[in-house]
């Protein structure tokens, strides 16, 4: 974190004019429920989801608002269906990623009221065709979880996301939905009747937290017999 002001500096003289768009698309997601993982993950997730996003934002904020010229500038974040929606398993990430669209869209407001021409899109994004399965951590920040799933698999083209995304940016929405059906239904359903998508959430990680629960049952009684 402490390297980003300098790297947003080195990012002006770059360009001559200046930075007039910064998009915050760094992310690292979780596969491990909250009480398996330790507070490492919950701070490495942190930094990387949801700090680094607002030191890059101040880093750039002093030469937007004193910009002569009063342009345009525009920020673009990168969310998650599970900045909306509070996904197990995916506890940290999605703990940073709801505290991005709170950071934001409160800033967006500040900006207006100060009268700063600074545009902010959030962006729930849904299931993706990444690698952000594959290199989610689990119980610490050194242990990744090493393979995909069928939702990453079967996700949005990353393309079509990006086009999704811009067209958004320049129509100035504040907030950005983009996820395969079923996962923007569950976002319509938590909007609307939050118990039923509880209700879906807790069926769809069933299996997974039976299979945890039993690991470690076994774990404990092999302790035990220790």
């Amino acid at each position: 974190l402490s390297s980003l002001p300098s790297t947003a500096k080195e990012a002006q003289s770059l360009y001559g004019g200046g930075v007039d768009i910064l998009m915050n698309n760094g992310g690292v997601s979780t596969r491990s429920m909250a009480r398996n993982s330790n507070f490492d993950v919950d701070k490495f997730v942190t930094n990387v989801n949801y700090l680094s996003y607002v030191a890059l934002t101040k880093a750039l904020l002093p030469s937007w608002e004193n910009d002569p010229d009063k342009r345009e500038h525009i920020i673009i974040n990168t969310s998650s269906v599970a900045g909306k929606i509070g996904a197990p398993v995916r506890t940290a990430y999605s703990g940073a990623k709801f505290a991005i669209m709170g950071w934001f869209d409160a800033f967006r407001i500040e900006q207006v009221l100060l009268g700063y021409p600074i545009h902010v899109l959030n962006v729930a994004l849904g299931s993706t065709q990444t690698n952000v399965a594959r290199n989610s951590i689990t119980t610490s920040p050194d242990e990744t979880f090493g393979s995909t799933d069928t939702n990453i698999e079967s996700g949005l083209d990353p393309n079509f996301a990006v086009e999704r995304i811009l067209a958004a940016a320049y129509a100035k929405q504040d907030e950005l939905w983009i996820a395969p059906k079923k996962e923007m239904l569950l976002m319509y359903l938590n909007q609307y009747i939050p118990e039923t998508s509880k209700k879906i959430l807790i069926k769809a990680v069933a299996k997974t937290f039976a299979v945890e629960k039993k690991d470690n049952v076994e774990g404990e009684g092999r302790d035990n017999e220790l």
